[in-house]
């Protein structure tokens, strides 16, 4: 019998008989083996120096023109007129007003408080409530006033987000409507005054006691005064007693003028608030602060 071949050697008898075509350079070109693909490197790690992240780049920190011009128009002053106007406010500090010249050149301080709206030309209304007014006072012995002029206006938003602190210019007037708040005049030079006149009196006495004891005689050549020999304790206790009132009478004297009157004015008193000059009032803006 014949031996039938098994698959295996069908097998190889084909690949014998047919063997693959070579691949030359054409054929390499025109089917390219697939591209293996490699994995991705591995993110490169970002080094800090201290707490430097990276350094400043113009063309990234630099805003675009839209946000320059936000930030421009947010930097510009926001302004509100103020014309002239009255309130009411409230004294909150008393003070003692001098009369003399010093005093005129030494005004006393004083604080405000706005108790309602300010009340503007044509009937309107602006809302300062509760802002405080700083002014200064002088006394008026003629009219047994103090006259007070305005210096600063100061407002915080409701928020503290805005602040409004200028000078500003006007008076003060009194609960009967006149410039000047009425007041009590207050003195204190008369005991000052009296021991002075009490110093020159002693002084007076020691020159006559001194006197006394001298004897004045006239020559040709002019008058000479003479103490005996018995007379030179009562002399020279005349000499020290004037020359001792001389000095206390000098410093009661001083203390006198110091001592001038003043015009006394009690806190908690109603006033009101006049501004007799508009003024520009500049809101300043406060950003990320608490009060």
């Amino acid at each position: 019998m014949p031996d039938i071949p098994t698959a295996d050697q069908l097998s190889r008898q084909a690949e014998n008989r047919f063997p693959p075509p070579p691949l030359n350079d054409s054929t390499a070109a025109r089917f390219p083996s697939p591209p293996v693909s490699q994995p991705p490197p591995p993110p490169k790690e970002e080094v800090l120096i201290g707490t430097i992240g990276r350094l400043s780049n113009k063309a990234v920190d630099t805003p675009a023109p839209a946000a320059q011009a936000a930030a421009d128009k947010k930097k510009e002053k926001r302004t509100v007129y103020l014309p002239p106007s009255f309130m009411e406010a409230r004294l909150l500090t008393g003070f003692d007003a001098s009369t003399a010249g010093d005093g005129k050149n030494n005004p006393e301080p004083l604080l405000l408080r706005i108790q309602a709206p300010a009340v503007l030309p044509n009937e309107v209304k602006a809302n300062l409530r509760g802002c405080f007014v700083i002014a200064e006072a002088v006394g008026r012995l003629n009219k047994e006033r103090a006259d007070v002029r305005l210096v600063s206006l100061s407002c915080i938003g409701p928020k503290g987000e805005a602040v409004i602190d200028t000078t500003i210019k006007g008076f003060v007037t009194d609960s009967d409507n006149k410039v000047g708040l009425a007041g009590r005049v207050v003195s204190k030079m008369g005991a000052a005054t009296a021991r002075a006149v009490i110093a020159g009196i002693f002084g007076g006495a020691g020159n006559a006691l001194q006197a006394t004891a001298t004897t004045q005689t006239s020559s040709p050549l002019g008058t000479t005064a003479i103490v005996e020999t018995n007379q030179i304790a009562k002399s020279a206790a005349g000499g020290g007693l004037a020359e001792g009132a001389k000095t206390l009478h000098e410093l009661y004297l001083d203390l006198a003028k110091q001592t001038t009157p003043v015009v006394e004015v009690g806190a908690t008193k109603k006033v009101t608030v006049v501004i007799s000059e508009g003024k520009e009032l500049e809101i300043k803006e406060i950003e990320n602060q608490a009060l």
